[in-house]
């Protein structure tokens, strides 16, 4: 008994320490994250109150705000995507991080709705536009697997920030003044702005030759636009992506009024989530640096998912509180496993099916798959899985959504083949294996005892110093 806690004991000191980044570019973006999503994670909890009770606002009034505001964002991602490519990744998104910084802090002076629009505008903009900033920024750094590996290390981070700054907030809600709401307010924008700092130590990435000039041997203006095979992975990839939405406004929902279980239960299967995410992202990452791996492990994502959604859909049938619990566990394990598969599938898919080069204009044309699908998610979730009436009908919508999800998955190796011969290869491209081979190497820790390669030649921590940009924070 005490060899096997001993091998769990190492294996979840393993976990933990594959969260550990290499020193070097790895390590300050992960530095950065952290940082920046500490202060999204104090200021999230806090913003429906400040804006309501604070600022004045009614909640429809924040609500279609902060809809119309999300939707002009999404029209950056493309245009700053191809600023970063031809400029340099690291900074413009350093500027985008700014953005973010200084539209936080406007907040203070809105007292109006068109003022919180205009601002909320600028921050979605800014959100947006540093999302494929940034993508291109770790597109330059790692490549292949390693690339997905960093990518899915972050987001571990991402979690770990959004918790920690979600436990911080605790005191601000229970202050409930609004000098305890501009104090987080501030505190927001100014971990904008330190999020930055660490970037000094990530390699700039060398910007297209030609700088804003159109190159004759590489991809014309809005390529992205043209290819039709990465669209459509876009589009599948995105759909699927609903299951965020599920998790944050679906079960809660679900649990308090469809369901025997406690309503702490709703609070322990989130924590749950979470956890298991911080943990296990990287290592489900493992081998969708291959575009057909990870077009492979996003079509396993949606039948897991659906088998996740019907465990928590029979809930309803259930009276005890016990096996309530137990039900919403056993989804709960499965939903994070087809999480965790999708997002490593969608990442490794969304940086080997572009071509290299234009990893900022493909990284924000990808992100709008995910940002539709989130504006539109409210309306479709809490239309099928909330359905009024008798107990059939929401537990009917669950599976249906969970066959939908499940079947736009399904679809991605096929789209996927498409995309690889409209791009003439067969799996990870030429050209990104020549870039990879080009730089020499940093880690991402992949377990305990595995590293994989990244990129960063020793010359360019000097040269990043040298052309010094004020560094910027990720989203997640």
């Amino acid at each position: 008994m005490s060899q096997s806690a001993g091998t769990a004991g190492r294996t979840l000191g393993g976990r933990i320490r594959a969260l550990v980044p290499a020193p070097g570019a790895p390590r300050a973006l992960a530095l950065s994250t952290l940082v920046g999503q500490t202060g999204s994670g104090l200021f999230l909890p806090v913003s429906a109150l400040f804006f309501t009770r604070s600022v004045g606002l009614a909640p429809a009034q924040v609500g279609w705000g902060l809809a119309a505001s999300g939707l002009i964002g999404l029209a950056a991602a493309v245009p700053i995507g191809r600023i970063a490519d031809r400029f340099g990744a690291r900074g413009t998104y350093a500027v985008a991080l700014l953005g973010q910084a200084v539209a936080t802090a406007s907040f203070a002076l809105v007292h109006s709705l068109w003022a919180f629009v205009v601002v909320s505008t600028v921050a979605a903009l800014a959100e947006r536009g540093g999302g494929a900033a940034r993508g291109a920024l770790i597109g330059g750094v790692g490549t292949g697997e390693a690339r997905v590996r960093l990518r899915a290390m972050l987001k571990s981070v991402t979690n770990i920030g959004l918790s920690l700054g979600t436990a911080l907030a605790a005191l601000a809600l229970t202050a409930d003044s609004r000098a305890a709401y501009l104090a987080v307010v501030f505190a927001n924008a100014a971990a904008y702005v330190l999020a930055a700092l660490p970037l000094v130590r990530v390699p700039a990435v060398a910007a297209a030759a030609g700088g804003g000039r159109a190159r004759a041997d590489g991809p014309p203006r809005r390529a992205v636009l043209r290819n039709r095979p990465y669209t459509v992975v876009t589009v599948l990839c995105g759909i699927s992506s609903i299951h965020y939405d599920v998790l944050s406004l679906a079960l809660p929902l679900w649990i308090a009024g469809h369901s025997s279980a406690p309503e702490w239960s709703i609070s322990a299967v989130i924590l749950a989530n979470t956890v298991l995410v911080v943990l296990l992202q990287v290592p489900f990452s493992r081998g969708t640096g291959d575009a057909a791996t990870a077009a492979a492990v996003v079509r396993r994502s949606g039948w897991v998912l659906w088998a996740g959604w019907a465990a928590i859909a029979a809930v309803v049938f259930v009276a005890s509180p016990v096996l309530a619990i137990g039900l919403l566990v056993l989804g709960m394990v499965l939903h994070t496993a087809g999480e965790l598969w999708h997002s490593a599938g969608s990442y490794g898919l969304s940086y080997e099916l572009a071509p290299a080069g234009s990893h900022g204009e493909y990284q924000g044309f990808f992100s709008l798959g995910r940002g539709l699908t989130a504006a539109l998610a409210p309306i479709v979730v809490t239309t099928v899985c909330l359905a009024e009436g008798p107990d059939w009908r929401p537990v009917s919508g669950w599976l249906l959504l969970g066959l939908v999800v499940a079947a736009v998955a399904s679809a991605v190796p096929a789209a996927t083949r498409r995309a690889l011969r409209a791009n003439g290869t067969t799996s990870t491209t030429a050209a990104e294996t020549t870039t990879a081979t080009a730089t020499a190497a940093e880690t991402v820790p992949a377990t305990a005892a595995e590293t994989v390669p990244a990129t960063a030649p020793d010359g360019a921590a000097s040269a990043a110093t040298s052309t010094l940009r004020l560094p910027v924070q990720e989203s997640a």
